[in-house]
């Protein structure tokens, strides 16, 4: 059949995006939550992850060959599927605007300063366009092709970074609340795991290998999650958690140590380019979900993607003049996120999981 994928492509850009909200959403968040235990709050985020992970791969088995959209109106009839499919597309949305302000802002800051925030918008806009109103193919080709190079670069990091780990500077651990660490380890397992959610738009029989597709997602959200922890592991290592904490970006700062030869090359900005692949990689997910929504409204193909472009400037704008006027801005987002988009997402999540426990008992 047309535009089938493998179970191995959709769990690496499964990956991709799990990483997505680390940069500068995730990593100064966490530190500031649950300080010099950051560690051990996102080692237990790994394991609460597994929830709506699993809840979201049981979903998928059900009525495989429905996309969320079709499938809500199936398991609730009409009008309350209309509702899920409306807030489903609202939260996709959010992610976008999450997205382009993350990535947009740490182009400028760190590549291209002199440059407009909404010149460098329209470049990620198009691109993310272009890879997510074609064939779901195409998508995950190119995802595959960037997990390959992204990985690559994580072993460049870990090799370069190894000589610097202080092992002295992760003690001492459990000073922080047990409030603290718990809630770091939600927050990290939000971030995460419930990004699963808009893989729903993908029904499971445009996987090949559809018997693999469980494993092969659980696998590699097992490598996104643990990659990241180790990300930490270094940050809090090599600095410390006081002086990491007051660094925007400390994953990038740590990429300063690494030194080629005694030259003024700044490999920190090649190795760092993995965050730009992993941020790209949500606004794909978030704008091809609302594409697969716009597909159920009979929409010309030429009319589908005039809105999707609609929506996605309203998203660049948006994600300039929502937040202040400050590269740091979006990091009040942390006071909001759990609210307005992790339980909402987490409801979701359990109103169709639920339903699809009860028609997979009837069948």
């Amino acid at each position: 059949m047309k535009d089938k994928v493998s179970s191995i492509q959709v769990a690496m850009l499964f990956a991709l995006v799990v990483s997505s909200m680390y940069l500068g959403l995730g990593d100064i968040i966490l530190l500031d939550i649950s300080k010099n235990d950051a560690l051990i709050s996102m080692i237990i985020g790994i394991i609460l992850g597994l929830v709506p992970l699993l809840m979201y791969l049981k979903i998928n088995d059900c009525f495989p060959e429905l996309n969320i959209y079709k499938k809500n109106k199936k398991l609730f009839g009409n009008l309350v599927g209309k509702l899920l499919n409306f807030l489903f597309v609202i939260l996709s949305f959010i992610m976008i605007v999450i997205a382009f302000r993350s990535l947009i802002t740490f182009i400028n800051s760190k590549y291209l300063s002199d440059t407009p925030y909404y010149l460098i918008g329209l470049l990620v806009l198009v691109t993310s366009i272009i890879l997510s109103t074609g064939k779901l193919e195409k998508l995950t080709r190119v995802t595959q092709i960037i997990f390959i190079i992204a990985f690559i670069l994580i072993i460049c990091v870990e090799l370069f970074l190894s000589g610097y780990i202080e092992i002295d500077n992760l003690l001492p651990i459990l000073t922080t609340s047990k409030g603290n660490i718990l809630y770091g380890a939600l927050y990290y397992a939000s971030l995460t795991s419930l990004t699963s959610f808009f893989f729903l738009s993908i029904n499971k029989s445009k996987i090949k290998d559809h018997e693999k597709f469980s494993k092969n997602m659980i696998i590699f959200y097992l490598i996104a999650t643990v990659s990241l922890t180790i990300v930490m592991f270094y940050i809090i290592s090599c600095f410390g958690y006081e002086l990491a904490s007051i660094f925007e970006y400390p994953e990038y700062v740590i990429l300063k140590k690494i030194i080629i030869s005694n030259s003024d090359f700044h490999i920190e900005n090649i190795l760092s380019f993995r965050w730009i692949f992993y941020i790209i990689s949500l606004s794909n997910i978030g704008i091809y979900s609302i594409k697969k929504w716009l597909e159920e409204s009979k929409f010309t193909n030429k009319t589908q993607i005039t809105i999707v472009i609609i929506i996605s400037l309203l998203a660049l704008f948006l994600s300039k003049n929502i937040f202040p006027n400050d590269p740091n801005s979006i990091i009040v987002f942390k006071n909001y996120y759990l609210i307005i988009v992790a339980v909402p997402i987490f409801i979701i999540l359990l109103i169709i999981y639920i339903r699809s426990l009860f028609i997979t008992k009837r069948t």
